[in-house]
């Protein structure tokens, strides 16, 4: 610019190298280097204007993007974050300059990876718009659940890339999942409930699980406990038993109340030899129970059905109901005998 102005200069130099000639000539000279000045206030006015609206518009773009309630992402088509605002940095817990120039893969937990790889994937392949949620883990430890929404625009070199908006929705997660809890667990005993007890039943019946057996277990002289004692003291009496049932199957099997103060489980995999001996294991476990709790002991009677083939497991359940009911009448009769049942 500097050898651009001394050429310019050099010119007028030698436009003007004589003075002018007359008064005339001198008045006009002066009048046209007025207008020249007045033109570059002029000028220098408009580009004032232009700096402020330009100032203006940084501000609005700086409140639209950077302090947005969302994050904003863009993404290239190796996964590589080329931009990002305040808000997606603040979501993952880093400076912006930490997260530019890295893999947006790299945040998200490794089970959620192939989530994000299929949404990536079908984005740059179809060009449509994509959704996904992914779970990232930020500095802390903690998970945080992000909904992506991703749009393929073009670059400044029209190369593809992924204009991408995140939401937290962690909070909605968790509801989803409380819910979800709630949905296929007992409220009083945390055990699971029927509806949850028959999906599986009916899952487990379409699988290949087979051998599988069923206990069923109902609370002895319950109703009269809570004659005598209240509901408080039935429900404290059902949570124990739904705490001994836990402690005394497996991991594997599906213990469930099915009822006011009657108990099922289900044991894939499990042939009728081993069931007796899984139902033995747990009448011992009532027994030493008993033993630790001599004055207010827990009675219950058992049934057990098995199906070593593929079979309606709805009849099962009938089976080993029947088979409780029959211990049922049983202890019933050897309890009104006793002064357990008379006290």
């Amino acid at each position: 610019m500097r050898r651009q102005a001394e050429t310019k200069l050099s010119k007028r130099k030698k436009k003007t190298a004589a003075l002018p000639a007359t008064e005339t000539e001198t008045l006009r000279l002066v009048h046209e280097l007025q207008a020249h000045q007045i033109e570059l206030e002029m000028q220098n006015e408009q580009l004032r204007q232009t700096h402020g609206e330009l100032e203006a518009s940084h501000r609005r773009y700086f409140d639209l993007y950077d302090l947005a309630p969302v994050g904003y992402l863009t993404v290239n088509e190796k996964g590589t974050i080329l931009q990002a605002n305040l808000t997606a940095a603040k979501m993952l817990g880093l400076e912006i300059g930490l997260i530019v120039n890295n893999r947006l893969p790299g945040f998200i937990v490794r089970e959620d990876q192939d989530i994000y790889h299929l949404f990536h994937k079908k984005l740059f392949e179809t060009g449509a718009s994509q959704a996904c949620e992914v779970r990232i883990e930020i500095k802390d430890g903690a998970l945080l659940w992000l909904h992506f929404v991703a749009n393929l625009a073009r670059g400044h070199e029209q190369t593809p890339e992924c204009r991408l908006i995140m939401s937290n929705v962690t909070e909605r997660k968790l509801v989803e999942a409380e819910l979800m809890l709630l949905s296929i667990h007992d409220a009083l005993t945390g055990l699971y409930n029927r509806r949850f007890f028959e999906a599986e039943m009916a899952r487990c019946e379409r699988g290949r699980q087979f051998p599988v057996s069923f206990v069923m277990a109902d609370v002895d002289i319950f109703k009269k406990t809570n004659d005598r004692h209240g509901h408080a003291a039935g429900d404290a009496l059902l949570k124990r038993v739904a705490r001994l049932l836990t402690a005394a199957f497996r991991a594997e099997d599906v213990v469930a109340r099915i009822g006011g103060d009657e108990f099922a489980v289900l044991l894939p995999d499990t042939d009728a030899i081993t069931a007796e001996v899984v139902l033995r294991r747990v009448r011992q476990i009532l027994q030493e129970h008993n033993a630790a709790h001599a004055k207010t002991p827990i009675r219950i009677s058992f049934g057990v059905s098995t199906a070593e083939k593929r079979a309606p497991l709805s009849n099962l359940l009938r089976e080993a109901d029947a088979s409780m009911y029959r211990e049922k009448r049983e202890n019933n009769a050897s309890l009104y005998l006793s002064n357990d049942y008379r006290n």
